[in-house]
């Protein structure tokens, strides 16, 4: 059974699906450092460097099999581009608690954003 995790980032308003490729099962910590926070260290303007050992940060997931294991609110928006980004109609919702953001990485990456938007004008 095919299992991969995948981050849902709200880049300025638009959501964007990053999954691994080939989907492969790596943890969501080798994902984050080596693909993802490179994605949200761009698009923010922090270095990377800052972003590297906050994986719970950003909203994620796991797909294994047809199912989206998930530990924020599941809407059917979210679950269209879920199903679009990866090909696979058959995917549904399931509640996991280990796939929640840590309050303390989302604290510190908001922080972030707001000491580099300042310093970016």
């Amino acid at each position: 059974m095919q299992t991969y995790p995948i981050y849902l980032l709200n880049l300025g308003g638009k959501f964007r699906v990053v999954l691994p490729e080939p989907r492969t099962d790596v943890g969501h910590t080798e994902f984050w450092e080596s693909t993802v926070s490179l994605v949200v260290a761009e698009h923010y303007g922090i270095p990377q460097r800052l972003l590297r050992n906050l994986p719970y940060c950003q909203r994620r997931a796991r797909i294994v099999g047809n199912i989206v294991y998930y530990g924020g609110k599941p809407t059917p928006i979210l679950l269209r581009l879920i199903r679009k980004a990866t090909g696979n109609r058959k995917l549904v919702f399931a509640f996991d608690d280990h796939e929640k953001r840590l309050r303390h990485d989302v604290a510190e990456f908001r922080r972030l954003v707001r000491r580099f938007r300042r310093s970016r004008g």
